[in-house]
C-alpha cells in the first residue's frame, strides 16, 4: 500500500520502508528495556525478568541489524574478494548494496544460532558446575547406589553397608536415607545421616551450629539458602509434620552452605527412622578406602556385593560422568530441535538468494557477455551466501553468548555453580554457518550460471 502508483510509469524502484532514524530510536529503546529487564533479572534474580529481557533484547538486535549490515557485510567478504578475485568482489558488492535485505535474510539464521549460541553456554555451565558440585560435597571414593535405569532412586538392603565395610580397604561408610515430610507448608526432601565417619564421606560446610550436636540431638540441618529466604537461624523452633508420625516441631541444630548431592534438608539416621517407617531403606552408600581409587580395589567391592545384583558400584569420577551424560542427553534433544531451526534459515538464505538470481537476470547475462565464466558466476553466487550465513552467525553468537552467560547467572540458586562459555563451540559453530551458507548457495549458483546470455540479456 505504500507503493505510490507513479512507480509503475518508471524503471526506478522506490524505497518504502521507514526511515533508518525510527528504526534505529525504537531498535535502541528496545535493547535498552531488554538489558534493564535482564539486569533486573539477574539482581532479584528472577528467570522471568531475564526472559523478557532477552526476548526483548532480539528484537531490538534484529531492528538494528541493517545499520551494521553494510559494514560488516564489507568486513566479512574482503578476505573472500582477496581469494576469489573478481566474483568474490561481486558477492561482496551484492551483499552490501541492499543492508536491508541482507539483514532480513539473515535474521532467522542470527535467531537460530543465538539459541544453539545459549543452550551451548547453558550446558557447558550446568556440565561444570555437576563437577563443581560433586567435588564440593563429596569426599567418598564410591558411591554404591541402586540400578535405577533411568528411574527414580530405590532403596536396598541396609545389610549391604555391613557387607562392604568386610571388604578389605574400606574404612568408611555413610549410608544415605531419604523421605518427604512438610515444613513450612511445603512438601521437601530430607536426607538422613549417621554423624559417624561422616567428614571422611561428605563435604558439609557448615556456617553456624554443630553437625554432631544437631545430628544425634535430633535437630534439623538446613542450607543457607533455606534460612536466608525463611529468616531462619540456629535455635529457631519450626513446624513440621511427618506422614508416620503427623505434626510436631523440629529445632534447627546447624546451618551449612548448599550441598547439591544432600539438598536443603540434613536430619540424623536416629530423628530419621523415628518419624519414617521403621524399615525405610538407604538409597545410596559412600566408601571412602584406604588407598582410594584403583582397580583391584573396585574389583574387590563388587565381589563384595555380588549377592546385592541390584547395587551399581561407581567411582566419584564415574558418577560425574553419570550425572553429566544424563545432562548432555537432555541438551542433545534440545540441539536437534534447534538444528531444525537453523535448517529452516537455510531455506530461506537459497529462497533470497533465488529471488537474487531472477531479479539480477540481465545484470549476470551482462557480466557472461563481458567474459564472466560460468565458475565464476558460481563463485560470486556463493561468496555472497557466505557472506549472508557468517553476518547471521556473528550477530547470534554474539547475542546468545550473552545471553547464555545471563540465564546461567539467574540459575546460581538452583545449583549453576559455574558460568562457563565454550569458545572452542563457538567458533565451530560459526564455521559450520559459513559451510551451510556455501552449501545453500548451490542451486541459486547453479541457475545463474545455466542462463542463456541471448534470452537473459532481452529480459526487462
Amino acid at each position: 500500500v505504500r507503493i505510490a502508483p507513479i512507480s509503475a510509469l518508471t524503471n526506478v524502484q522506490g524505497s518504502y520502508d521507514e526511515s533508518p532514524r525510527r528504526r534505529f530510536i525504537i531498535g535502541i529503546a528496545l535493547g535498552a528495556l531488554g538489558i534493564v529487564a535482564l539486569v533486573s533479572g539477574l539482581s532479584a534474580p528472577a528467570i522471568q525478568l531475564v526472559g523478557l529481557g532477552a526476548f526483548a533484547i532480539f528484537i531490538g538486535v534484529g531492528m538494528l541489524a541493517p545499520l551494521v549490515a553494510r559494514p560488516m557485510s564489507g568486513a566479512i567478504g574482503r578476505p573472500l574478494a582477496a581469494v576469489f578475485g573478481i566474483p568474490g568482489k561481486l558477492g561482496r558488492k551484492n551483499s552490501m548494496r541492499s543492508p536491508r535485505r541482507t539483514a532480513q535474510t539473515a535474521s532467522a539464521l542470527m535467531v537460530g544460532l543465538a539459541l544453539v549460541s545459549t543452550i551451548a553456554v547453558f550446558g557447558a555451565s550446568v556440565s561444570k558446575s555437576t563437577t563443581s558440585s560433586i567435588n564440593d560435597a563429596l569426599s567418598a571414593d564410591y558411591i554404591v547406589m541402586g540400578a535405577t535405569a533411568g528411574g527414580p532412586l530405590l532403596g536396598f538392603s541396609a545389610t549391604a553397608a555391613t557387607t562392604v565395610g568386610r571388604v578389605p580397604g574400606v574404612t568408611s561408610i555413610t549410608a544415605v536415607s531419604g523421605g518427604q515430610f512438610e515444613f513450612q507448608r511445603s512438601v521437601v526432601n530430607v536426607a538422613a545421616l549417621a554423624p559417624k565417619d561422616l567428614t571422611q564421606t561428605i563435604i558439609l560446610r557448615i556456617q553456624s551450629g554443630s553437625v554432631d550436636a544437631a545430628l544425634t540431638g535430633g535437630q534439623l540441618l538446613i542450607d543457607s539458602t533455606v534460612a536466608n529466604n525463611l529468616h531462619l537461624h540456629v535455635g529457631s523452633i519450626v513446624n513440621a509434620t511427618f506422614a508416620e508420625t503427623g505434626p510436631t516441631t523440629v529445632r534447627i541444630g546447624a546451618i551449612f552452605k548448599p550441598n547439591q548431592l544432600l539438598g536443603s534438608y540434613v536430619v540424623g539416621d536416629g530423628f530419621f527412622h523415628s518419624h519414617f517407617a521403621a524399615n525405610a531403606l538407604p538409597f545410596a552408600l559412600l566408601l571412602r578406602t584406604s588407598g582410594g581409587v584403583s582397580a583391584s580395589t573396585t574389583n574387590a567391592i563388587k565381589e563384595g556385593l555380588a549377592s546385592y545384583p541390584n547395587l551399581k558400584v561407581q567411582s566419584r569420577a564415574e558418577f560425574i560422568t553419570t550425572q553429566q551424560a544424563s545432562v548432555n542427553k537432555l541438551l542433545g534433544l534440545v540441539y536437534a530441535l534447534l538444528a531444525l531451526a537453523v535448517l529452516i534459515a537455510l531455506i530461506g538464505i537459497v529462497n533470497t538468494l533465488m529471488l537474487s538470481v531472477f531479479e539480477r537476470t540481465h545484470e549476470i547475462a551482462l557480466l557472461r557477455a563481458v567474459g564472466m565464466r560460468r565458475r565464476q558466476v558460481r563463485s560470486m553466487i556463493r561468496t555472497e551466501a557466505v557472506i549472508l550465513s557468517v553476518f547471521g552467525a556473528v550477530i547470534g553468537i554474539v547475542v546468545g553468548t550473552g545471553l547464555g552467560v545471563a540465564l546461567a547467572e539467574s540459575l546460581k540458586h538452583q545449583g549453576i555453580t559455574d558460568v562457563v562459555v565454550p569458545t572452542s563451540s563457538l567458533i565451530v559453530f560459526l564455521f559450520l554457518a559459513a559451510l551451510m551458507g556455501l552449501g545453500a548457495a548451490t542451486w541459486p549458483a547453479r541457475r545463474a550460471a545455466r542462463l542463456n546470455i541471448l534470452d537473459a540479456i532481452a529480459v526487462e
